[in-house]
């Protein structure tokens, strides 16, 4: 074997005469007592005749071994005594004033001497070891481009270098304001079907679309694929949507399932009562994600191209429309059926020519080629989305993240995770105290500062059986400063005597103050006053419904408490 390909035919096929070169020839003249066939490969895959190439001849003896050791001393003399002599020929004033900046930084760095120390041997020469004191300005400097974390570090390892850079830099661009409200989109998840019905109109999906100014309903079948087209001129609101619905419930049966987008018509508590009167589970798609409802996105695009090109003015009561549509029924899928073969047995006979035959069941006995066919072609689409997809990590209660923009893409608003409702879907808070549903691919988590840790409450998405309260933010302490918390505390403290003071005067069989009572003290006065005013001291309400206004000072109520204990030891 030999990793010089030019050899295997001077090796394996060549004569001596026919070599003109003398080493070849004295090559061919050693080798020539032995029968071999020359193979070349690759100098990479040749790993034990490349070892023994580059073993040693014989060990080093005493003498190399010092000699050596003085030739290394000697080298480390004359680098130091030329560095020594460049400081003391080189004017620092001429010098780069960056540069001195750092000299001077670097001298009070106690730190810096050491880390100098440690990379003295085999480190860049071309890389500058920054002073803790001027890292953040340096930081600033790198990220002035605002380009990504890679970006950056690839031009700070071209000239600067500080124990922990690439930490420093991850998170001064993470920290950034623009960089992250303009940043790209998060990379689509692997694809998740979570609807596979097994009877014609088990499951449907609606979807309104606008030609020519005028609107139009579609709903579709999701397994037959069979498309119903609704104008609605201009009159979408819930009412009509609800006729709508009942007629086609009454020509083609309730589903199990109605899949929409949550438009206004959709959303409004007359539509919800709508589906739960007749018994279909409305099932909500995640907005501004038109890929959650690809089914009624996908009919609308194929009903829409055909009203453009047979009815541009937006009346489909024409003929051709309606031949249109008809074919468009009668048209096999990938997996040669037609949605009038899956709802009648056969297709629907139309202005083109046919046989009989077209219309006999001969292609029910194929209906397992077409599972197939149907299997292998859902295989086939989600490898192919899959190829460039990956999860992304699951939110938690509490965790801030920014929502991106349908139009502007852009990530300008900040919310914090409520809680999961649906597969992919979260409730997330804003400020303004709104709450939004969003999917996660709409979803970037914000970094946490240093010192205000995230929650780390798992979520689980949002079923019936759940009550709303799973979605609540986890409990915050209130924030109140010392004076009114030692406030607080010394009036809960005084209401506590009173109460106590009561019950004893109560055991002891002695008058107290009833519910329709107001004793307020006096200025000057040594017995309390009566008002009309009810007197509850732990804060609620009275039989007549006046609230009890806590004005009371910690030292009337103690004064109040210490009067009733003397009038109770009076009447003993």
């Amino acid at each position: 074997m030999t990793d010089h390909r030019p050899l295997v035919p001077i090796l394996n096929a060549y004569t001596f005469d026919a070599i003109e070169n003398p080493r070849l020839q004295r090559l061919k003249e050693k080798i020539l007592p032995y029968l071999f066939t020359a193979v070349w490969r690759a100098g990479k895959l040749l790993c034990i005749p490349d070892a023994l190439s580059r073993a040693q001849v014989s060990h080093p003896t005493p003498e190399d071994e010092m000699a050596c050791t003085a030739a290394t001393a000697h080298l480390r003399c004359v680098v130091a005594a030329n560095a020594e002599g460049s400081d003391q020929n080189t004017p620092h004033h001429d010098a780069d004033r960056t540069l001195q900046e750092f000299r001077a930084a670097a001298r009070a760095d106690l730190s810096y001497a050491h880390h100098t120390a440690c990379v003295t041997s085999g480190f860049p020469s071309n890389r500058i070891v920054v002073p803790v004191a001027l890292c953040r300005r340096t930081l600033a400097r790198l990220h002035d481009s605002h380009r990504s974390v890679e970006a950056t570090r690839r031009r700070a390892r071209q000239t600067v270098f500080w124990p922990g850079i690439d930490s420093d830099i991850a998170n001064t661009v993470r920290a950034c304001e623009p960089c992250q409200v303009l940043q790209q989109s998060q990379q689509q998840e692997p694809l998740m079907c979570d609807d596979n019905p097994s009877r014609p109109f088990e499951s449907v999906s609606a979807d309104f679309f606008t030609v020519a100014g005028k609107s139009f309903l579609v709903i579709a079948d999701r397994l037959s694929r069979w498309p119903v087209v609704v104008p609605c001129g201009a009159d979408t609101t819930a009412t009509c949507t609800i006729q709508m619905f009942c007629r086609y419930f009454r020509e083609v049966g309730v589903p199990l399932r109605l899949r929409t987008d949550g438009g206004p018509q959709f959303a409004s508590a007359d539509f919800q009562n709508f589906m739960e009167c007749w018994g279909v589970h409305h099932i909500v798609t995640s907005p501004h994600y038109p890929q959650s409802n690809g089914h009624a996105e996908a009919a609308v695009k194929s009903v829409k191209h055909l009203i453009l090109k047979t009815a541009p003015s937006g009346n489909i009561d024409t003929e051709k429309f309606a031949r249109g549509l008809l074919e468009l029924r009668n048209s096999p899928n990938y997996t040669g059926q037609s949605p009038s073969q899956h709802l009648y047995g056969h297709p629907l006979r139309s202005c083109i020519p046919a046989h009989s035959e077209s219309f006999s069941a001969d292609w029910q006995t194929k209906t397992e080629e077409c599972d197939c066919r149907a299997a292998a072609r859902a295989e086939q689409v989600q490898a192919h989305y899959d190829q460039h997809a990956r999860p992304l990590p699951k939110l938690c209660i509490g965790t801030t993240v920014r929502i991106q923009d349908p139009v502007s893409l852009r990530w300008d608003k900040v919310g914090v995770v409520m809680g999961c409702s649906g597969n992919r879907e979260y409730d997330v808070r804003l400020p303004s105290g709104r709450v939004w549903r969003r999917n996660r691919r709409l979803q970037c988590p914000v970094p946490p500062n240093g010192d205000d840790p995230p929650h780390h409450i798992p979520v689980v998405p949002w079923s019936d059986e759940k009550s709303p309260s799973a979605l609540l933010a986890p409990p915050v302490a209130p924030r109140r400063s010392q004076r009114l918390m030692e406030k607080s505390s010394a009036r809960d403290s005084a209401t506590s005597l009173v109460r106590v003071s009561m019950k004893n005067l109560h055991l002891r069989g002695c008058t107290v103050p009833t519910a329709t009572q107001h004793h307020t003290l006096v200025a000057g006065s040594s017995f309390p006053a009566v008002s009309s005013r009810p007197l509850l001291v732990d804060g609620s309400r009275s039989s007549q419904g006046a609230p009890f206004e806590q004005k009371f000072h910690i030292n009337h109520l103690e004064m109040m408490a210490v009067f009733w204990t003397q009038q109770s030891f009076l009447q003993e």
